[in-house]
């Protein structure tokens, strides 16, 4: 084992020189000549293609530095991630995860052929390529990668409690090599559905990459054909094409750490530039979780950004309900008559529903409960309204009649 860790120490010293300090906005690039990069490394389990490079922790992600994620709190990631047992997690020993493999369906004839790993180490972002040369030489990358777990306070992926997870434990089973579970498992892609699902209309990574990260990369290879690229690579063919697949996945990883940091910075504070439906979506995050005063905080920013009408009124629908938590009756019905002021023809009734109960239960105001509750048919079924509209008038009657001497 000596001799493997020797090896390693190698590769972080020649061909792994840190990138030049600065917001670059390119990806990264992996040199080939007539072979792989890296070096075939000897392990008890077998050999194993090892390519390693080392990031100054400065350099950007697009706007994003990647060394950032460094800096991000454990307590903004559990709220995210509606994970309260991340409190505390130790991240600046998190390991990013991502993996290329023959198929994009998953099942046990889907082989990871290549791993990616990304870790914070002696002040850079180190990235760790672990390539299978030949199918059936997984064992070595397995056991690789189960150390580096070890070592790690969490796994963090994209989309990868569905697909990379999985699909790794299938290979851990049936190349009978014992597996370790990570500590904690942190999915940015749930994180990042619940932000930027009203403004993206896809959030797969490069949808992030270019719309939140301001990152285009240039020459990328398609997800798609990474599997076609292996397999001709298997039959004998040219190493070059290979390279655009390793370089896929190095940005793969970087982008996770600048996406990380992106998505927490933005919970943490208010951005100036901040698209109004990026703001809603922080404030229903920070609503499910019981942080109302950064719910509201952001709810009104939305609002006063003044974005499409849907994302209005949303967010004046989220400001109603938080105002009412907390006993504000004159901010509920503020926020409640903004609501239909954006409100379309089908969320007319909701509103003017909502505006009901608030009037006759919070507002003591009969006459505008009842007038509301006239417009409530197409919001509840035709009993309820009929319902509601008799026993308001029967009340609205009381009140108004004259006292008996």
């Amino acid at each position: 084992m000596s001799g493997f860790r020797s090896k390693l120490a190698r590769l972080r010293s020649v061909g792994s020189s840190p990138e030049p300090e600065g917001a670059g906005r390119v990806g990264a690039h992996t040199k080939c000549g007539a072979g792989l990069p890296g070096e075939r490394v000897q392990m008890p389990g077998g050999a194993l293609r090892l390519m390693m490079r080392r990031f100054n922790t400065r350099q950007a992600h697009g706007e994003v530095p990647i060394g950032r994620a460094l800096g991000v709190a454990a307590s903004t990631v559990a709220r995210l991630t509606f994970d309260p047992t991340l409190e505390g997690l130790d991240l600046s020993r998190a390991l990013f995860l991502d993996t290329e493999t023959t198929g994009l369906a998953g099942g046990a004839g889907t082989i990871p052929f290549l791993i990616g790993l990304g870790r914070f180490t002696d002040g850079a972002f180190e990235v760790e390529q672990l390539f299978l040369e030949q199918v059936g030489e997984e064992r070595p990358m397995l056991e690789h990668l189960r150390s580096r777990i070890e070592e790690a306070s969490c796994v963090i992926t994209y989309n990868g409690k569905s697909f990379d997870w999985p699909l790794l434990r299938t290979r851990y089973v049936l190349n009978r090599v014992p597996m370790v579970k990570p500590r904690a498992h942190i999915d940015l892609l749930h994180a990042a559905r619940r932000i930027y699902k009203s403004r993206l209309q896809r959030v797969r990574l490069v949808d992030l990459e270019e719309q939140v990260l301001d990152f285009r990369r240039e020459g990328d290879v398609p997800g798609s054909e990474i599997p076609a690229l292996y397999f001709a690579y298997l039959r004998g063919g040219d190493a070059g094409p290979m390279c655009g697949v390793l370089e896929h996945n190095v940005n793969d990883i970087l982008a996770l750490a600048a996406i990380l940091s992106r998505l927490a910075e933005g919970y943490e504070a208010l951005r100036l530039d901040e698209d109004a439906r990026d703001r809603l979506g922080y404030a229903e995050v920070a609503a499910k979780v019981g942080d109302e005063e950064r719910a509201a905080s952001f709810a009104s920013a939305a609002i006063a950004a003044e974005g499409d009408a849907s994302c209005s009124l949303r967010a004046l629908l989220l400001t109603s309900r938080l105002a009412r938590r907390r006993g504000d009756v004159a901010g509920e019905g503020d926020a409640l008559r903004g609501a239909l002021v954006h409100a379309d023809p089908t969320a007319c009734a909701m509103v003017h529903l909502a505006l009901a109960k608030h009037y006759e239960h919070r507002g003591h105001d009969l006459g505008a409960a009842l007038r509301h509750a006239r417009e409530t048919c197409e919001a509840e079924t035709a009993e309820g309204s009929a319902h509601r509209v008799a026993r308001l008038e029967r009340r609205l009657a009381r009140t108004e009649a004259p006292s008996t001497p």
